[in-house]
Parts: C-alpha cells; structure tokens; sequence
C-alpha cells in the first residue's frame, strides 16, 4: 500500500483491473496494480480530488472471475458464498472507518461496483517492515524498534477496544512512514469471519507462517487480542533477530510430543535491548493463549517506564480522592453524632428558661385570668385535646427546641410545656419497705428448721407428742404471726412399722 510498490509492472493476472478503468461514475481511475491474495486486489487510483489513494478490491478468486470489469461467481453453486463474502467486506470497511488512530490507515470510502465492493484507503508513503528486513540498508537500532513497539501497542489497543481484531499482523502489514511512525493495514477480519462460513474459502484464507499464532489455522477457532499480540511478537523477533520464527503448527506438535519448542527465545541472546523487552516478545509468543501477555496495554507496562509510573500516580490520585472521601463521610458523621448529642442533652436539661421581660408573668393556668383562655369552650376543648399530654412512652420522644426569638412562647404554652417536662422527669426509685410479711418471711426458713430439729429430738425421746407442738410450727409455715393454740387431744406416735 505504499508509494514504493507503485513502480512495479502490470501482472500477467487475467482477474486485475486495467490502468485507467474507472470506478464508481468515473470518481476513482485506477492507476497500478500493487498486489493480490486469495482475498482481493490492491491497486492505486486518483480520486476525483486529484488525490492519490489506495482501491482494495473484494475479489476471493477461489470461487470468483471477472468478465470484462464485472466480477461473477464462477458457478451458480458459488453465488450465494460470492455475495456473502461481498457483504462481510462491507461490514469490515464499515468497521475501520470507526477507527481514528494515527496507527491505522484511513478508510475514506467504501461502495459497491462491477457487482462487487470496493474501499478506498489512505496511501502511506514510506516502506514497511519486510522492506526493511530484506533490504541491505542498515537495521534499526534498539531504541527505535522499542519505539516503533510502543506506538504499535497504542494502536493495537485502539483497535481491540473495538470490539475488533487485526487477524493479519505481520511485517508486509506495518507501514513505516516518513517520518518513522508505523501505521498498521490490510486487515483480515473479514476473511476469517468468511472463512467461518465458507469451507470453499477457508482454504483461501491466508494464514502467514512464521506469523499466526496456532488458533488461526483452525477455521472458527476462539481469538482473543493474545492473538494479534502474538503476530506481532513474531514480526519482532524477525525484525531483531533477522530470522523468521518458527510456525506455530510446529511449535505445537512439538509440545504435544514432548519435544524442544523450536523457538530460540530473544532473552539475553541481544545485549542492545533491555531483558524486560526481550523477555515481553517471548511471553507474546507463547503457544498456549492464556500464557501469553493479554492485552496490549499489558505489554506497553512492562516495557515502558513512563507509563508505569503515570500508572503509579493514577493509582495515587486514585487513593488520595479514596481518602479524601473516607475522611469527608467520617467528619460528616461526627458532626451528626455531635448534634444529636446536643438535642439529647437538651432533652434532658429541658427547655430554656423564659426571658427576663416575663419573668414576672403568671405560672399557672389558673392566674392566667379570662383574657388569656378562649372565649368559646368549643375553643378550648379543642385547644386542650391538641395539647393533651404524651403517655410515659411516647414523652420519651420528645425534643424540646428553643423557641426562635421572633416567636416566644406563650404563658400557656410555658405551662404546657411544664407539664410535659414534669411527665418526662425520671422518677427517683422507691426506698424499700420492710412490713411485717417479710420480716416474717425472712426470719420464717430458720426458725421452721430449729423447729422440727427440736421436734426431732423428742420425738427420739417420746413416744407421745403433744399436738400442740406441732400447730405452732404449720402456722409459721404460712406466715402468721397472731395465733392461739387450742387444747387438741394427744397424739400417739409409734416408732417402727410392724408395732
């Protein structure tokens, strides 16, 4: 997609486009061909703007011709595939034109012609990564390959937070402009989503050794960001090392049979960069996903120190405005304990006494005279059935404000106020009364024992007792203190059961 390719010839490609065919009413003329895969062809073309841009063609030759300009399915048994891979083109133009990153090219349009889809792109002039791997030139130094990666993560994440993925992350697909900066292009969203849906496509679907990590060589397989991490992690190592990784198949079965992963890790083989970058391509490029760095703003941690510690103070802010917060709810709290204290006491202390000026006015209602009550006893009854008094229950709840000086308190009012206070008052607990039941009963338990152990006695003495030994000791027993004993006949008692 770079000026630099436009030199090469036309192709012996029968499927190409002419230069000078126009596209939609003659807007875009097409200039070169750049390049073809099994998903389309790249051509550039001047706008009706006189503007250089790039044309992407959806032309999935595995099931597609053209006739002149027209592009058709091959067969009738095609069609139906054509047009669905024609729309999921659409649908990933659509997509990319919802990205605004100065590392992802531009869509500008994208419509539909010669019954296929056509998107134009921005053309980036510069060279991209392959060209500069394969080229003599001198490499890029370590800074700059840490700076490229640093500005490829920042647009990689804009891209997953999305909701999309790149699927085709590999060094023909990182653009280097004039001025250095990469710019990622030729997404492959849509190619495997088509190749989800199409078994005649899936084997179109370019899938770049070296590159794609392990899951994209399974139609349908479950893709997460760790998978555009991993593409890239392998364009890197390429771009450090000079050597083509290893394709993930491989790497795969050789897990699986217990063999060396023939992947050379970067790790301390490159003095020029930092063990903590090295070490970050080979977790990207680990074979099973959920080793591998996560996300993109994972990766740009762990190698850039300046956004981890713009991460510390966030996280600081953060526990500061945490503070902030936590100390603001705790003052708020004491100072609603502190003012519901202060009604507490003043429920207690009862109200505020009344002022100098009616210091000498009536206490009672009775020296209020006839002035102060209603004339209509209608009047008062209500009156007094709206002041009646709170039971001992609900007194508790009541809270005694001082009046506001603009509004004082009448003389009944005061009064009232009085006898809700005395209501209110805790009574002081009654002095205990010793009457005479519980003297009794307190001196009744020793005395009923002394008793029978005297009963006891005589009668190991006696065989007769008097049965006036025994009425005094029953009437303690109840309580009685006043009694008079009659003269019962005597009583024989015998000891021993048999006599």
């Amino acid at each position: 997609m770079s000026d630099d390719d436009a030199h090469q010839i036309e192709p012996a490609n029968s499927g190409a486009l002419t230069p000078g065919s126009t596209l939609l009413s003659g807007q875009y003329e097409i200039l070169q061909y750049l390049s073809s895969g099994g998903f389309g062809i790249t051509y550039t073309a001047r706008d009706s703007l006189n503007r250089t841009v790039v044309i992407k063609e959806c032309f999935p030759e595995a099931f597609c011709s053209r006739v002149n300009k027209t592009v058709r399915a091959r067969t009738q048994s095609y069609a139906e595939e054509f047009r669905a891979t024609v729309k999921l083109f659409i649908r990933e133009a659509h997509a990319m034109s919802r990205l605004d990153h100065p590392g992802v090219v531009g869509v500008h349009q994208v419509f539909e012609d010669n019954e296929t889809a056509y998107m134009a792109l921005d053309l980036i002039k510069g060279k991209d990564l392959l060209d500069i791997i394969d080229s003599g030139t001198p490499k890029l130094s370590a800074d700059e390959i840490h700076g490229i990666t640093l500005k490829l993560l920042d647009a990689i994440g804009h891209v997953h937070s999305q909701d999309l993925l790149h699927r085709d992350i590999s060094p023909d697909n990182i653009l280097l402009d004039q001025r250095g900066h990469p710019v990622l292009i030729d997404f492959g969203a849509a190619r495997e989503e088509a190749s989800r849906k199409s078994r005649i496509l899936s084997a179109v679907l370019v899938v770049k050794d070296g590159y794609s990590p392990q899951e994209f060589y399974v139609a349908g397989s479950q893709q997460s960001p760790s998978s555009d991490l991993y593409a890239l992690a392998a364009t890197l190592s390429h771009l450090i090392s000079g050597e083509a990784p290893p394709n993930s198949q491989a790497r795969l079965a050789a897990l699986a049979n217990n063999q060396p992963d023939p992947y050379q890790p970067l790790f301390g083989r490159f003095p020029a960069y930092e063990d903590a970058f090295l070490a970050s391509i080979d977790q990207a490029m680990r074979i099973i996903p959920a080793e591998r760095l996560q996300s993109a703003e994972d990766w740009a941690l762990k190698i850039d120190r300046r956004k981890r510690v713009e991460r510390a103070r966030a996280q600081a802010d953060q526990d500061k405005s945490i503070d902030e917060t936590i100390m603001n709810l705790v003052a708020s709290v004491q100072i609603e304990r502190r003012a519901q204290g202060a009604v507490e006491r003043r429920t207690a202390q009862g109200p505020a006494p009344a002022p100098a000026s009616e210091a000498g006015e009536p206490d009672t209602l009775r020296d209020l005279g006839e002035d102060a009550m209603p004339a209509d006893p209608a009047d008062s009854e209500a009156g007094l059935a709206c002041c009646e008094l709170p039971d001992a229950q609900d007194a508790a709840h009541v809270v005694h404000l001082p009046a506001p000086e603009a509004e004082k308190p009448t003389p009944y009012a005061r009064v009232t106020s009085k006898a809700v206070e005395a209501a209110n008052m805790p009574k002081p607990p009654a002095p205990p009364i010793f009457t005479r039941e519980r003297i009794i009963r307190a001196v009744t338990a020793p005395v009923i024992f002394c008793a029978f152990l005297l009963y006891g006695q005589t009668v190991l003495k006696n065989e007769q007792v008097q049965a006036a030994t025994l009425q005094p000791l029953l009437m303690w027993g109840q309580g009685l203190g006043g009694w008079k004993a009659s003269e019962p006949a005597p009583v024989t008692v015998r000891r021993g059961l048999g006599d």
